[in-house]
């Protein structure tokens, strides 16, 4: 059976994010678009930047270009201090890139700035070491509809509060074509512009014990930021226990 757009797009529906389980598929076709060299890398913020640079990111984006998505979240340094990343990857012409992300280049006093020229190939494969095999991680998310006095304030103390160095919060800028395709078309959700908070705790292999501390930092930060968060979920960062995340 050809499930498509226009053959079975019941099924189709399903094929493209119905949950697990739902079929099973003996070959895919993709459309792919070529995309060679980017304007991308980090910028870093000690935590207590953190704050006036959310609120202008908050800003910025509502402006971005389909071209553009920035990722940001905390991450440790070796030394343990915590810090602000903003991650912004531009998929257009650089000179046009360059224009964009000087606004955004030229807030705060960034300990570092590594934007530059890179190939999308050795893009994707920058943080392959920082998740070698054979560490424990453990994930909660939620989805914002965009940043606030009071998540950015979550996020901020949970950041000060890390379980260990391979502990980290990743946020996700969901807009442009994504965001305009109607909910009712695919089984992903929301369809809206928002940010996909990654809430990931990291350790080595210790007792049970220790490890539940991991566990409730995790959780402990994505209670913190429940109040403020949209319906629904990611289905592929979900566990068995989320049933309420699961309803869109």
């Amino acid at each position: 059976m050809t499930a498509n757009a226009t053959e079975h797009a019941d099924l189709f529906w399903g094929l493209r994010g119905g949950g697990g389980n739902f079929g099973v598929v003996v070959s895919l076709e993709y459309r792919l678009h070529p995309l060679t060299t980017v304007l991308a890398s980090l910028l870093l913020y000690p935590l207590d930047q953190a704050r006036a640079v959310l609120r202008f990111y908050d800003e910025f984006i509502t402006t971005a270009p389909d071209e553009l998505t920035i990722q940001f979240g905390f991450i440790q340094m070796p030394d343990g201090m915590p810090v602000l990343f903003l991650s912004p990857v531009y998929c257009g012409p650089l000179e046009a890139g360059e224009r964009v992300l000087a606004p955004l280049r030229a807030i705060g006093w960034p300990l570092t700035d590594q934007i530059q020229p890179i190939t999308y190939n050795a893009l994707v494969h920058t943080i392959d070491a920082l998740f070698p095999k054979g560490r424990h991680y453990t994930i909660q998310t939620q989805s914002l509809a965009g940043l606030r006095a009071e998540t950015i304030e979550a996020l901020v103390e949970c950041a000060g509060r890390f379980s260990s160095s391979f502990s980290g919060i990743s946020i996700h800028h969901f807009h442009g074509a994504a965001s305009r395709v109607s909910a009712s078309e695919t089984a992903f959700a929301p369809r809206q512009d928002h940010l996909m908070v990654e809430i990931v705790a990291g350790w080595e292999p210790q007792s049970p014990e220790e490890e539940q501390r991991h566990v409730q930092w995790a959780q402990a930060s994505s209670d913190a930021l429940a109040p403020y968060a949209l319906k629904g979920g990611y289905i592929n960062l979900l566990d068995e226990g989320e049933q309420d995340a699961n309803t869109i």
